[in-house]
């Protein structure tokens, strides 16, 4: 969270909460017992509900581990480091095992979160000292929690083993792995109790800002909805994934009848940190981080896209000292950069703000230069440098306090994704009319460039079938949501036209093998033409599709602690 707090305290309560060596799903909570007596007033309650949030800030989290899967599955990064060691290349060309310790973190961070919520509800509910109002709003924050956890879980790893009560030394806790449904069935479940018990975020008092709000409830089972609605249609279940698109429609409509939150008049302002906190008019929940003044590195509580996503050469963008320039060996891939300067998206306003292909910098011996990076075309010039690839600009921290920790929030959904959602779940069930209405929501706030109204990006085209609009809707997605690490979600679920295969599958298999010798090499850039030519693609992280890669390995050491669980994921 972003309010500094009594931190002697809160580590007194994880310790209490959760015993040091707490590492699996089953983790430990050794003082359960003695939290009945610890918590005694409101205060005493705030700190054990801090510590449940705690984990997915931390590096095992969103920070770093959890952050680098979802950021690195989808299609859109491409890395030029050394692939066998660092983390993104490891994820981009799937590298990893059973054994990866990103793997393990993520699984034992997303349980924590779920134990640690269960913990809360049975430790604050029979508390009769602290009013019954503010114990219904921890109990519903605590729930979005675990349906939260429990969301990335059955999305990263298939069907998990389900806790809805805290995990104590005396109990068998070898227990089965539930399936697919019956975690959706869970997550809905939570996310409903949030709705009725979490405070509306107008209502929610400055010192609990970045905590589950009713919106926030309403939004997550609107996107939970959409995502197993497609999981239907994928397993052949489509008759059955009516009624959950239209689940999703509802639970979106809840959010936009509440008006709670507005879209930001200009884009860029998402990304502005100096604006951040407004930023969540638009935005209904993220993962807050922040420079940690306390800690560096690996351990602070800052995040770490600013440096790992902005290029070498570009001075006072992050807190990598002393030129604060990024690292720059992740970068997008020229196709997918390409698209979002080209056709419907031509002088599209996030285009400019979100693909970095022009910026000023110095070369090593300080000579002032100026960069421009594939697609931008721009004149010769005696001090441009011409880089071949594009950089991802959401992230920008020149007061960041070192290279991973930087105050950037990472946004986990948006109302703009909300009118997306809408738009999507109606195209699939036919209502074509209506769902171009909520689509071009969206492109209308990108025509207002920073206050000067553009003629682009057009409304969509209202001639589109079923399937073009499908592929319109994930396109828009990969654009409007850059950065915000949904693409990896989106290519496993929404299908590629007139096919039952899901986008990354299909991007895989079909889109890279399909692509002639030329293109699968970087641009060149023709001197005489004044154009980009050959290659679109970064081959090296270019790799055969593979049926395991839908789901991640289940963690070597979850498998062997809990012989009940069941059989690890296809191919691991």
């Amino acid at each position: 969270m972003k309010n500094k707090l009594n931190i002697s305290k809160i580590l007194l309560l994880i310790l209490l909460f959760c015993g040091l060596n707490a590492c699996s799903l089953d983790e430990q909570l050794y003082g359960v017992a003695s939290t009945h007596g610890f918590i005694k007033t409101e205060e005493d309650a705030n700190y054990v509900v801090y510590g449940a949030y705690s984990p997915l800030q931390q590096f095992e989290g969103f920070k770093s581990s959890t952050g680098n899967l979802v950021f690195y599955l989808g299609d859109e990064f491409a890395y030029n480091g050394y692939i066998g060691s660092n983390t993104a290349g490891i994820w981009l060309n799937r590298l990893y095992t059973a054994t990866d310790p990103y793997i393990r973190n993520t699984w034992q961070t997303l349980y924590r979160v779920v134990n640690r919520s269960n913990s809360a509800i049975e430790a604050i509910d029979p508390v009769t000292s602290i009013k019954l109002e503010t114990r219904d709003k921890i109990n519903g924050e605590m729930t979005f929690l675990r349906g939260f956890a429990y969301y990335y879980l059955v999305r990263l790893f298939g069907g998990v083993v389900i806790n809805t009560e805290a995990s104590k030394p005396t109990e068998e806790l070898k227990k089965d792995r539930q399936s697919v449904d019956a975690v959706y069935e869970q997550i809905f479940k939570d996310f409903k109790n949030a709705n009725e018990k979490c405070t509306p975020y107008s209502k929610q008092p400055d010192s609990e800002f970045g905590r589950a709000t009713k919106g926030a409830a309403q939004a997550m089972l609107a996107h939970a909805y959409l995502t197993y609605a497609n999981y239907c249609d994928l397993n052949n279940r489509s008759e059955e994934a009516k009624s959950y698109y239209q689940e999703a429609i509802n639970w979106s409509d809840s959010v936009f009848l509440s008006n709670e939150y507005q879209l930001l008049a200009n884009f860029a302002d998402i990304s502005n940190l100096a604006k951040e906190k407004d930023a969540y008019k638009e935005v209904i929940f993220g993962i807050q981080l922040t420079r940690d003044v306390l800690r560096s590195g690996a351990g602070a509580m800052g995040s770490e896209w600013a440096y790992y996503l902005q290029p070498r050469e570009r001075r006072g963008v992050t807190g990598y000292t002393p030129n604060r320039e990024g690292q720059g060996n992740t970068f997008l891939q020229p196709w997918f950069a390409e698209q979002y300067f080209t056709g419907d998206y031509v002088d599209d306003y996030r285009a400019e703000t979100l693909i970095l292909t022009k910026w000023d910098g110095h070369t090593t011996a300080g000579i002032p230069k100026k960069y421009a990076a594939f697609p931008a075309i721009v004149l010769d010039d005696p001090d441009l440098i011409r880089k071949q690839m594009p950089y991802c600009n959401r992230y920008i921290d020149a007061q960041g306090l070192d290279s991973r920790n930087h105050e950037n929030d990472l946004f986990v959904i948006r109302l703009a994704e909300i009118y997306l959602i809408k738009s999507e779940a109606l195209n699939e069930l036919g209502r074509m009319s209506e769902a171009y209405i909520e689509f071009n929501k969206i492109r209308a706030r990108a025509r207002l460039a920073n206050g000067v109204q553009r003629t682009t990006p057009v409304d969509l085209n209202p001639y589109l079938d079923k399937e073009e609009f499908r592929w319109a809707i994930y396109n828009e997605r990969g654009l409007e949501l850059l950065g915000e690490a949904q693409r990896c979600f989106d290519g496993l679920r929404m299908r590629y036209p007139y096919t039952n295969t899901p986008i990354l599958k299909w991007r895989m298999e079909t889109f890279y093998p399909n692509m002639s010798a030329e293109q699968k090499t970087l641009p060149t850039w023709d001197t005489a033409n004044k154009v980009w030519t050959t290659g679109r693609v970064y081959q090296a992280n270019i790799i055969p599709w593979d049926d395991r890669y839908f789901l991640l390995p289940i963690p070597a050491a979850e498998l062997d602690a809990n012989p009940n669980f069941g059989v690890q994921n296809y191919g691991w």
